[in-house]
């Protein structure tokens, strides 16, 4: 029987949020293959519960997962807090699923939908605990990594973009929040967005890839990149709260770049043709990265809007909105699902997945590719295309994961 991570002292509890992320993807995927072929044109509700099941159920499930690994590798860890990982893994996974349900389910129970920010609510607290036990496991560990700080510093953001999001769902269903103007009700629910894809995911993606690819690297650079990636989020959140987003997009945008340049200088030989050949399931950190590139780029133009005040949130174009949706999946795909399977394929190695990775590696960047093109050129062709392509490669590499990690074992 496969050992599921082994040296890792959590691996059960890690175990536990990524096949609950796993099942939950199955979900997203699904729902995007159908309204990619335009064969379905989901609800507004059933799109945010895809979105939330995507964001949360599939990426943070598996952040969760990851940094249970990251933390107790090559760390003691009690029984007792054994324990509490694995009840932690559960509350995670139980309160996920519970929201992205509350999304679901629209105006079905609730006439004003307050079952979001009820169950919103719920998961924050869940997210706090997690924030609480990251802390003390990185103040526990001896190696502070830049990685370990990059996704503590992401959680933290997390907690940030959970607030707004709560804010959002008190103000849709109630069209007001109590104790705030309706002008600074507005303000935070517009910053939830950019702080959960900005401020959260970015700052976690960047972690990954440090871990899969700058493990054993020395200096300062790594630390120093996480930090500018923090506050480049803090300056977002800032920005749309205060109103002053025109004048802060910029300089935050200015941060990100400077942290992206340091990362690819750092992995410029592995970036280099040479460098892709035998790299195995590096590549997927590789991959990673060259969608990150495409991602700031596509932000770049994102803030070149903003600034120049040429974009209405609530009155967005047909190209606008393809942009927008194009800047999203390059995120959510092209950079975090990536280094989600670079952690699976390192920690769980079979022939099957083996098979599962060599299917990935050419059907998720080029389903990816086409579809993204789709988007910002508001074409159906390519999405009808590319799609597919995408999602039946995810979908296989999902079953075959499932499976390994249904029967493999936890290290202890």
């Amino acid at each position: 029987m496969t050992t599921f991570a082994p040296g890792a002292a959590l691996a059960r509890a890690a175990r536990i949020t990524f096949t609950a992320s796993a099942s939950i993807f199955v979900y997203t995927i699904g729902i995007g293959i159908l309204n990619g072929l335009d064969l379905w044109d989901p609800g507004h509700d059933t799109l945010m519960s895809h979105v939330h099941s995507g964001t949360l159920g599939w990426i943070t499930l598996s952040v969760s997962g990851i940094a249970f690994l990251m933390f107790s590798q090559d760390r003691e860890v009690t029984a007792k807090e054994q324990g509490q990982s694995v009840v932690l893994a559960w509350a995670l996974v139980v309160s996920v699923a519970l929201y992205a349900l509350a999304f679901l389910a629209g105006d079905h129970i609730f006439s004003d939908r307050i079952q979001r920010p009820i169950c919103g609510t719920l998961l924050f607290i869940v997210v706090i605990a997690m924030l609480i036990w990251l802390v003390k496991a990185y103040r526990a560990h001896t190696s502070r990594t830049a990685a370990r700080l990059g996704i503590l510093l992401a959680w933290i953001s997390l907690l940030v973009g959970s607030v707004f999001g709560i804010v959002l769902g008190l103000y849709t269903s109630n069209g007001e929040v109590p104790g705030l103007d309706n002008k600074t009700a507005a303000r935070f629910a517009d910053a939830h967005p950019p702080a959960m894809v900005i401020g959260y995911l970015l700052v976690a993606g960047f972690a990954v890839v440090e871990w899969l690819l700058h493990a054993k690297a020395e200096g300062r650079a790594g630390y120093v990149q996480m930090w500018l990636l923090f506050v480049a989020g803090i300056v977002i959140n800032v920005g749309f709260v205060s109103g002053k987003d025109k004048e802060l997009a910029g300089p935050a945008n200015l941060l990100m770049i400077a942290a992206g340049i340091m990362m690819l200088w750092r992995s410029r030989a592995m970036l280099a043709p040479k460098g892709w050949r035998g790299a195995g399931v590096a590549r997927f950190p590789r991959l990673a990265l060259v969608f990150l590139v495409a991602y700031l780029a596509l932000l770049t133009v994102l803030v070149s809007w903003i600034v120049r005040d040429v974009i209405d949130f609530d009155a967005l174009t047909e190209s606008q909105k393809g942009l927008l949706l194009a800047f999203d999946h390059t995120m959510f795909i092209g950079v975090m699902t990536n280094v989600v399977f670079g952690v699976l394929a390192t920690r769980l190695d079979t022939p099957r997945t083996a098979l599962a990775n060599r299917v990935l590696w050419w059907g998720l960047p080029i389903g990816l590719v086409g579809f993204d093109i789709g988007l910002i050129t508001t074409s159906a062709i390519p999405k009808r295309i590319f799609a597919p392509i995408m999602g039946l490669s995810l979908l296989f590499a999902l079953a075959v994961y499932l499976r390994e990690l249904r029967a493999s074992t936890a290290s202890t």
